[in-house]
């Protein structure tokens, strides 16, 4: 009955909604609590003086956009800028409404706006074919107001970290800084990435967050914002997986679009999303936590825009997607600790960024990569990334270890991917999945080391701490009996009391072995060299610790299962079994590669 409630209260909430929570010293921090705001009475704690109108701005196609002006009397005659632009409804989100009360309350215009086909505006929603002409015609308008200084600043997270990227792309002369929050899924071609939305990681389908996403969120029209309540769990297992929203969903969305387009460039290259072409020079402070899914993505997103602006920075949090400081307060992600006593001023660090490139207030210098040490509990801040003071290291992988020494002989070791008995998803990065039981980041994956479906590889125990800063990625040489299935890598400290606790994790679907844009099936039992990138961390493996790698074949519901035909693999339904045999040792070693800063 609880559980039955509590679906149908989360289908009625925003996804991914943030609410105002306040500190025992009384600042405000966002935590994602999937709650939406009731506007009236936020309205009312807003200061006596500040203004609130909505507008009807036009689009060059004659479209309106339902938006929000939130003007504060007194002070300049005219104000800078602040911009939000979202998917969830500008007078029920808590977190826009958020920036708001920060915004206005240090003199700020703050500007809110529904995106085309969401909730008042007019127009149909797609992600992302029109936020980067939206965004430059806002920017016209706000310049056009008597009200406005001509330097515009964006902020907000994920879909409201996405469209400032896109229209950080177009280069506008008013834009003169944004703080894009969890906002990798701006990322489409650019680097290889084949990010789109964040839903696709290594080829494979984000299956629960994207699923949950289109389900409970994917509406093209503003009269189409709610969704019927489901059992998640049975809902994530039907097959094919391009008709499981459709099934759910009366109204048309873009998830079959997604999983049609994304190895057709005549299709994806119309979406909107960053590619290699697209150049960048506004001051960007970017915003992640280590368990976002997109958090490599956004370190590809940065890489490009310091290239045209250097000073940009990168603030990377000890938690999930937007949920930038809940962990500091509460003393834990996941299942790993962190020290709340290294909570830090999120807003002050907002507000001074803003008053620097806005206002041109000094601004304290402050490193261009700050990021938490989970396990270590302090912050660590280096001019590059991995940092200059780290070092590559290897571990292969050598019988069932995990050791420094690469093998003189081959070692070989199968494992079967079956489809219909799929190796369980257990946290990690997952977010948006519509479903309140759901837990996401660092969680104990023992409970997964029993199957026989899934490779185990484990290091000594530590003499000393080890900390890891930087990208991982494991090396496999692998051989199937199909022709295309996946491969899932997960790295986990092993402690003493035998908990195998989530590093950090990745996917690759071999047909992509080669590159996105190069998609090729494998001949059977052929060996192949496969590449996978597990994001990146800062983590710390105490003494009497033990690294860990698992391989795999799924992770579901967290991502689509492959069906291991060879086929499309979002239009198949019969499931076969593949076998997957490992490889390694002299002239095709397997290994996973990390990077340590020295020994404390």
């Amino acid at each position: 009955m609880l559980k039955s409630l509590l679906i149908r209260l989360a289908a009625l909430l925003c996804v991914i909604g943030a609410a105002l929570v306040f500190t025992e010293q009384g600042r405000a921090v966002l935590r994602p609590v999937k709650q939406m705001l009731d506007f009236r009475a936020f309205a009312a704690e807003l200061p006596v003086a500040t203004k609130v109108k909505e507008h009807q701005v036009a689009m060059p196609d004659g479209v309106t956009l339902a938006t929000d002006v939130y003007l504060p009397e007194g002070g300049a005659a005219q104000k800078p800028v602040v911009l939000v632009r979202l998917p969830y409804g500008k007078r029920v989100y808590g977190e826009a409404l958020h920036w708001v009360r920060l915004f206005s309350a240090n003199d700020y215009a703050v500007v809110v706006q529904d995106m085309r086909g969401r909730y008042g505006s007019g127009g149909v929603f797609a992600p992302y074919p029109n936020e980067r002409g939206d965004g430059v015609a806002t920017l016209d308008w706000i310049l056009a107001q008597e009200w406005a200084q001509p330097v515009v600043g964006t902020i907000g997270c994920s879909a409201l970290g996405e469209t400032q990227v896109l229209l950080a792309a177009e280069r506008h002369p008013a834009h003169r800084a944004m703080i894009p929050m969890g906002a990798g899924g701006a990322i489409g071609t650019a680097q290889g990435a084949y990010g789109f939305y964040g839903f696709f990681e290594g080829g494979i389908l984000n299956l629960a967050s994207g699923f949950g996403w289109f389900q409970g969120q994917g509406g093209k029209t503003g009269d189409l914002m709610q969704a019927p309540p489901l059992d998640y769990t049975e809902a994530l297992k039907t097959l094919p997986v391009i008709g499981a929203v459709a099934r759910y969903r009366a109204d048309a969305t873009d998830f079959e679009e997604l999983l049609r387009g994304v190895d057709d460039p005549e299709i994806h290259n119309t979406w909107g999303y960053i590619s290699d072409r697209d150049r960048f020079d506004v001051p960007t402070l970017m915003v992640d936590t280590w368990y976002d899914y997109g958090i490599g993505f956004s370190f590809q997103l940065l890489d490009m825009i310091r290239k045209g602006n250097p000073e940009s920075r990168f603030l990377i949090a000890p938690a999930t997607h937007c949920d930038m400081a809940g962990p500091l307060s509460s003393g834990a992600v996941g299942d790993v600790p962190v020290n709340p006593q290294q909570k830090v001023d999120l807003d002050g660090i907002y507000l001074s960024f803003m008053n620097a490139h806005l206002k041109g207030q000094a601004e304290a210098p402050q490193p261009t990569f700050q990021s938490y040490v989970l396990n270590r509990d302090d912050w660590l801040g280096s001019s590059i990334w991995p940092p200059r003071a780290a070092e590559r290291k290897r571990f292969y992988l050598r019988g069932k270890a995990l050791s420094e020494m690469p093998s003189s002989a081959t070692d070989t070791r199968i494992f079967h991917s079956d489809p219909s008995n799929p190796v369980p998803t257990i946290g990690g990065a997952i977010c948006c999945t519509g479903d309140p039981e759901s837990r996401a980041g660092p969680l104990d994956q023992s409970p997964l080391e029993s199957r026989d479906d899934l490779l185990i590889y484990t290091g000594e125990s530590l003499t000393q701490p080890l900390d890891i800063a930087g990208p991982l990625r494991a090396v496999l040489h692998v051989s199937t009996d199909v022709r295309d299935t996946d491969l899932v890598v997960r790295l986990t400290d092993v402690s003493p009391d035998g908990k195998s606790v989530l590093i950090q994790e990745g996917a690759l679907r071999l047909r992509y072995r080669n590159g996105f844009d190069t998609p090729e099936l494998m001949q059977t039992d052929q060996i192949y060299r496969a590449e996978v990138s597990l994001r990146h961390i800062a983590y710390r493996l105490k003494s009497g610790h033990q690294l860990r790698l698992h391989v795999a074949g799924s992770s579901f519901p967290r991502l689509a299962r492959h069906m291991n035909t060879g086929g499309d693999p979002y239009r198949e339904s019969d499931p076969q079994i593949a076998r997957i045999t490992l490889h390694s040792g002299a002239g095709g070693e397997s290994f996973v590669d990390l990077f340590t800063l020295p020994a404390p």
